[in-house]
């Protein structure tokens, strides 16, 4: 199957499938990777299969290998009980060309009858956030009952990128789309940001994504920084001992 196209840009199915108002997660590359690094681990940790691809003269012209195969940069892959999608975009699209891509990866996602829309984002720090916290990105009717399963609302937020323009085709099409906000490091590669995600669309979705990997990853990262820290009062306290210089 191949959905209706939008200019140069079409969903193409590598796999037949009947969907069953899937939930569709939406990791895409913008100012940090902690949208696309969330897609990934889903699709690793939860054995998803590939069954689609979207292709567009505006994707920059990549080929990614991803699990022993080369792959197209812009990938759609499905649970099987084809209740759930995982959209995943390593490459950046240019803002003059989010509108058409979007339009057609909805208009495709209309078609199989999706029943929401999520977008991961990251909203960057200096250093490592203490604030672990996910914001929620909705219609007012949707972030209440967000807020029961303990995800607040953001105070503020601008959406950019692709998730602003899949936000925005939901507000076009009467489609329900949120976005998932945590802050994460504009360092460092930042788990934590993560595994706060992960850990949220546990709550909304019941999705049972197993943590054990995350949690370590991020053990290993706090010990890593608290041995730097460590490190560095060593060398204050060195330098403060250290006999002044008789010259002057």
């Amino acid at each position: 199957m191949v959905s209706k196209k939008s200019s140069e840009s079409q969903v193409i199915e590598i796999e037949k499938r009947s969907y069953n108002n899937p939930i569709v997660i939406c990791g895409f590359a913008s100012s940090t990777p902690t949208g696309v690094l969330t897609a990934s681990y889903m699709i690793e940790t939860l054995g998803l299969h590939q069954v689609a691809h979207l292709i567009s003269q505006h994707v920059p012209p990549v080929t990614v290998f991803v699990g022993g195969k080369l792959r197209h940069p812009f990938r759609i892959y499905a649970n099987n009980s084809n209740t759930l999608l995982v959209a995943v975009c390593e490459v950046p699209i240019l803002t003059s060309h989010i509108y058409e891509i979007s339009n057609a990866l909805m208009s495709w996602l209309e078609e199989i009858g999706a029943s929401e829309i999520a977008v991961i984002e990251g909203s960057p720090v200096s250093g490592i956030p203490e604030d672990r916290n996910v914001y929620s990105v909705a219609e007012k009717r949707r972030l209440d009952k967000l807020k029961k399963v303990g995800i607040p609302a953001a105070e503020s937020a601008l959406i950019a990128g692709m998730g602003g323009g899949m936000l925005n085709e939901c507000l076009v099409r009467r489609m329900s789309g949120i976005s998932f906000i945590t802050p994460t490091s504009a360092d460092i590669p930042d788990p934590g940001a993560v595994l706060s995600v992960v850990n949220a669309l546990n709550k909304v979705y019941n999705l049972n994504i197993e943590t054990d990997l995350l949690e370590q990853q991020v053990k290993e990262l706090n010990d890593q920084i608290k041995k730097i820290e460590e490190q560095y009062k060593e060398l204050q306290n060195r330098q403060k001992q250290e006999p002044q210089s008789m010259y002057g």
